[in-house]
């Protein structure tokens, strides 16, 4: 069993149409989803939000445990045609701390063997959270677009480097291309070893991602999705379904290829959907 842990987000999202929308985001949304995809079983473990806007959470037919908070997240988004965006954080949440996980989400946490920490800021798992996440074995793997995002409000801007004590208790990181030149100076293995994680995965959109691992780099191919402007939450997917694979005895190059695949599966069924809608 893996724990899906991150914040419930209130999305604004504004679209190449020129539509906007208000939405449920945040990684426990989207890994969801992906996990729910590929028949697998996770227990979401979120705060943030109302009671309304996490209602999402529970059509995957997963375990869902909500614990307090006094903020919630609103991100700004803007998606444009050819799947970049910009980005703004309007308000930040409360972040998940070792008392938090030593109360109201011990009893998922205690059945699990594999943590998906979806971090959205820096501050979001401090280093003494993911010590705890860790605790009894289990496997912490962590979005690196948390600790390359200062806790400020306004555009999102990369900085780094990341500190290898920001990162104790992480098994797996994944990185996009840019997170990846802001915390570590770009695709580089000897860099990637230096953080202290055993693995470092960098996501490439549609070229696929690479793997540093051991000192060494590995590339993993997929099948590209052209022409999908709203690729929000891919990331998401990519790290969920990654710890899926894992927990079932692929190793980091097999269970990041599954991961590839599973997310291009469902990119394929957005853009369908998508081009249906048009």
């Amino acid at each position: 069993m893996i724990a899906l842990v991150g914040q419930s987000v209130l999305d604004r999202v504004n679209l190449p149409s020129g539509h906007s929308d208000e939405r449920l985001g945040g990684a426990p949304v989207f890994a969801g989803h992906a996990i729910a995809c590929d028949g697998r079983q996770a227990v979401i473990v979120t705060r943030g939000g109302t009671s309304e806007l996490r209602r999402p959470l529970h059509d995957y037919g997963l375990e869902v445990v909500e614990g307090p908070s006094r903020r919630t997240i609103i991100s700004e988004m803007w998606l444009h045609e050819d799947g970049e965006r910009s980005e703004a954080m309007s308000a930040v949440g409360d972040p998940f701390t070792p008392a938090d996980v030593e109360t109201w989400m011990a009893d998922a946490l205690a059945r699990c063997e594999a943590v998906v920490c979806g971090a959205q800021w820096r501050d979001d798992f401090p280093p003494e959270t993911l010590r705890a996440l860790a605790g009894g074995g289990r496997v912490v793997y962590l979005d690196g677009q948390g600790p390359a995002r200062p806790a400020r409000l306004g555009p999102l801007e990369l900085e780094g480097p990341l500190e290898p004590d920001m990162v104790t208790g992480v098994s797996v990181l994944k990185l996009g291309l840019l997170e990846a030149e802001a915390l570590i100076g770009g695709i580089d293995p000897i860099a990637a070893q230096a953080t202290g994680v055993p693995v470092v995965v960098v996501t490439l959109a549609e070229r696929g991602a690479i793997v540093l691992w051991d000192g060494k780099s590995f590339e993993i191919g997929v099948d590209p999705v052209i022409g999908l402007a709203d690729t929000v939450g891919a990331g998401d997917m990519f790290l969920a379904l990654m710890a899926a694979a894992a927990t079932t005895g692929a190793n980091p190059i097999e269970a990041t290829q599954r991961a590839c695949d599973g997310v291009s599966r469902i990119l394929r069924e957005r853009l369908d959907l998508q081009l249906a809608t048009a």
